[in-house]
């Protein structure tokens, strides 16, 4: 039980979430635009959490347990994702690639 109380708390601390991203997107710069989506995530999901506890938005909840950060995180993700390949299929518009056969 101990271990799930500990879970719960650092999930919910902003600051763990902008470590979390800048650590990915810092990897990121190695690998080559593999994990950006994420780190991208995992900044966004921490200014909602901080968001979220300074009641920023008034009464609006974002999260309740640590499931809804993982539900947020894992959607945002995906958005990031599409946006990220949208926005690399127009940098190439109208460029000859090599790898296109």
């Amino acid at each position: 039980m101990d271990i799930y109380l500990s879970f719960s708390y650092w999930i919910f601390q902003p600051y763990v979430w902008i470590i979390l991203g800048l650590g990915i997107i810092i990897i990121d710069i190695f690998l080559g635009f593999i994990l950006l989506p994420f780190g991208i995530s995992a900044l966004l999901i921490a200014v909602l959490i901080f968001s979220d506890q300074n009641s920023i938005l008034g009464d609006f909840v974002f999260f309740e347990t640590w499931r809804d950060i993982l539900l947020y995180y894992a959607v945002l993700s995906l958005i990031a994702l599409g946006a990220l390949r949208l926005f690399a299929k127009k940098g190439k518009k109208g460029k000859a690639d090599i790898n296109d056969y």
